[in-house]
């Protein structure tokens, strides 16, 4: 049985993938062999520079799309290589990401180096700044396969909160294997082997990261390959034949005929297939189906501890209907537990209609307070926190006796007297 880190180490070696990066680390070698020689005649250096930058640059738009690929492919699940590499998803005549992540890393490096004629420091700040964020705007980029999405604040702030303390190891993974190629063109004339170990860590570094992104896919939300588990049984036919009669109910509007026949076959299969047949309903149209799936779905996820998986599935059927809700108060709050602080919206849309969704329920003092310390902590809005805080004084005496209730309240009650 091979060992995972001879797995590891081998990966970039393996099919196409193997043969694309010996021919990247023969045409560098060559490319920088080439240049160091002919550094001594001008007029030959900048015909040379001429004559290969093209080749180089495309060389290495083939080489950065086949490590984001690979990326891709590892973060969904899959542990052999890619089976085939097809030239129109890595060349860079037909996918332009590559020169549009140039383009921004080299707008990156001029206004870095501007803002340091002004100011060393601020400059520095800005470098470190760019330097924790750059690695989720790569993140987004890749894995949605997209340059714009990368540029959008919210989806680089959402992909670093979701991700969690793994955004570290991902970050570096990916300068490790970046730093690892770009640096042969700092360093002296390299021999073969340096460039082909730059090219090898290059690719490992994309594999670690995307592993990372594998591990964390509950709180990303990934789309992954079906964890194999003996107890399904279910054969990708039957399964198709599923969808089609579920497309065949909800057409003629028997969206509850649909689901129980849904939750019958998912029952069968001991729920193994859950978030597969998840990712399918994400293709129908009928998305009070899909819903209807989430909404028993969110139970068995918060039952299994995936908790992260759960916000995040609670999050986009907010998306699709803002009146969805979970089952109980309960499970509601244990999912707002689990929310990051770039989710403040949902988490207020969530409470403040907590009364509304779950009337006379014994957990609304603990849904008051949750909303107060959200209102105070992320939105500072301390004079709204106040009066929820007040009404748990008055209406819920006991559980306004715990220190945490006590603590918070100080704290709100000297900002909201600090700003008047």
């Amino acid at each position: 049985m091979q060992s995972p880190f001879a797995g590891l180490v081998l990966y970039p070696f393996r099919g196409q993938g193997g043969v694309l990066l010996i021919a990247e680390s023969v045409g560098l070698y060559g490319t920088l062999a080439l240049l160091h020689w002919s550094a001594a005649n001008n007029a030959v250096h900048t015909l040379l520079l001429l004559v290969l930058l093209i080749p180089w640059v495309l060389g290495l738009g083939v080489f950065q799309h086949y490590a984001w690929a690979t990326l891709r492919h590892v973060a969904a699940g899959h542990t052999e290589t890619l089976r085939t590499i097809d030239i129109e998803d890595v060349s860079p005549l037909t996918n332009y990401l590559s020169f549009q992540v140039v383009l921004l890393l080299l707008g990156i490096a001029g206004g870095v180096s501007s803002s340091y004629a002004l100011s060393p420091p601020l400059s520095i700040g800005i470098a470190v700044t760019i330097g924790a964020v750059l690695p989720a705007m790569l993140g987004v980029m890749i894995l949605e396969e997209r340059f714009l999405p990368g540029l959008n604040p919210i989806a680089v702030r959402r992909f670093m909160t979701d991700f969690g303390a793994g955004y570290v190891l991902f970050a570096v993974a990916l300068y490790v294997g970046v730093v690892a190629l770009y640096g042969l063109f700092l360093l002296p004339p390299p021999d073969f082997v340096v460039v082909l170990g730059g090219a090898f860590v290059f690719v490992i570094g994309h594999v670690v990261a995307g592993r990372v992104a594998y591990n964390f896919r509950d709180r990303l939300d990934l789309a992954t390959v079906p964890v194999i588990n003996p107890i399904a049984t279910a054969t990708d036919d039957q399964i198709e034949s599923l969808m089609l009669e579920l497309h065949r109910l909800c057409a003629v509007d028997r969206v509850e005929q649909a689901n129980g026949r849904l939750e019958g076959f998912l029952r069968e299969q001991n729920y193994a297939l859950d978030e597969r047949i998840h990712q399918r309903l994400l293709e129908f149209q009928y998305k009070r189906l899909l819903l209807e799936h989430n909404w028993r779905y969110l139970d068995r996820l918060v039952g299994a501890g995936k908790v992260p998986r759960a916000w995040l599935l609670l999050r986009s059927s907010l998306d699709i209907d803002p009146l969805f809700r979970p089952s109980s108060a309960a499970t509601l709050l244990t999912l707002i537990a689990a929310a990051p602080t770039s989710d403040a919206d949902y988490v207020e849309m969530l409470l403040a209609d907590f009364e509304r969704a779950y009337p006379a329920d014994e957990r609304l003092p603990d849904a008051l307070f949750e909303r107060a310390r959200w209102l105070f902590t992320q939105s500072g809005r301390a004079d709204a926190a106040l009066e929820l805080l007040a009404r748990i004084d008055r209406e819920f005496t006991q559980w306004a006796d715990t220190a945490e209730f006590r603590e918070l309240q100080a704290r709100v009650r000297r900002q909201a007297s600090a700003s008047l």
